[in-house]
């Protein structure tokens, strides 16, 4: 049967996704063994704050996360920030997987106030003290974009609107700096694209969801103005520029991939999504109708194309956009 390509399942990626591995934790207990050995080796030879310490500190940060083990993480991290700053220098990028590991660790521990505390002097390293190339600095924000989406879902509710405004506005710079940065031909720019209108899509629950959250996302101008967008103004507002987004990645997508026809028919059912989330019924039969012909001229079973749609229908209104594992499993099932 015929299966999705590889190029066209990473437009299918959300904004970021999580893998299930089935661990061997025997063999995860031994690993962590053996590093934490060879960590007090090096110690012995070179002392407490030696640099050669880094690399094993770091397999031992991932180690640890991966066996829950989040305080051992947290110490290890501490070190390696220690050991990095004294010998690298405060701004070094060396950091950054370290720093982003700290957030996680917080994160997972539902610490958000110290999460956001060093969410915020990664960005400030990110925004004030870069050092590496451009499209580490896009990876980075990425992930920053990333992370306020799980502090809208996860932190309190007071925090909500905190972490929309950041996400948008994060990934509105993201992809300014790419296009200022000729990274346009990157494929990580149409996964830019695609964070930025489900930006613009989990401000629009916000403002759906009412109280301070969609006030606040509404606000126009500093507090004190007390202005505000009426709600139907800022869902359309919303609406125009996501689906701008949406286009553009129908566009490119056709220069990026060999089948350009099976990449824009994907990106048709993408806009349709969004065209249904926002009841724009008539807009929505056209993309899906687009869609829906160009995936079968391609090479798709009308059967197979029909599947992927009742799937689209059903996907939670929060989630506008296929996951990498529900995209899996549908190529997957297609392929039996």
């Amino acid at each position: 049967m015929y299966r999705f390509s590889k190029p066209v399942l990473f437009i299918l990626l959300f904004v970021f996704h999580y893998s299930t591995v089935a661990l061997d934790f025997a063999k995860l207990r031994l690993d962590i063994n053996n590093q934490e050995s060879r960590l007090r080796s090096i110690e012995a030879n070179h002392g407490y704050l030696s640099p050669e310490l880094i690399e094993p500190l770091d397999t031992l940060v991932k180690l640890s996360l991966l066996a829950n083990r989040l305080s051992d993480a947290d110490v290890y991290i501490d070190r390696a920030l220690q050991i990095v700053r004294l010998e690298e220098g405060l701004y070094n990028p060396k950091q950054y997987p370290f720093l982003k590991s700290a957030i996680e660790v917080e994160m997972d521990q539902g610490n958000w106030k110290d999460a956001k505390e060093k969410l915020n002097y990664l960005k400030w390293l990110v925004d004030k003290k870069y050092e590496g190339p451009a499209v580490d600095r896009v990876s980075l924000l990425h992930w920053i974009v990333g992370t306020h989406m799980r502090g809208f879902y996860e932190d309190n509710e007071e925090s909500e609107a905190e972490h929309l405004i950041n996400a948008t506005r994060i990934s509105e710079t993201a992809v300014m700096y790419s296009q200022a940065n000729g990274l346009v031909k990157e494929l990580t720019y149409l996964d830019l694209l695609l964070t930025l209108s489900n930006s613009y899509l989990l401000e629009v629950e916000g403002i759906r969801g009412g109280g301070s959250t969609s006030y606040r996302v509404r606000r126009l101008g500093p507090p004190e103005l007390n202005i505000f967008e009426k709600r139907s103004e800022a869902e359309e507002k919303r609406y125009r520029v996501g689906l701008e987004k949406l286009n553009m990645i129908r566009t490119l997508s056709g220069e990026f991939f060999n089948n350009a026809l099976e990449a824009k028919s994907m990106a048709d059912l993408y806009i349709a999504r969004w065209q249904g989330y926002f009841d724009r019924l008539e807009e929505h039969e056209f993309s899906i109708s687009r869609g829906r012909d160009g995936l079968i001229e391609a090479g798709y079973e009308p059967s197979e194309v029909d599947r992927l749609l009742s799937d689209l229908s059903i996907l939670p209104a929060g989630n506008m956009l296929l996951t990498f594992s529900e995209a899996a499993a549908f190529t997957d099932e297609a392929g039996d």
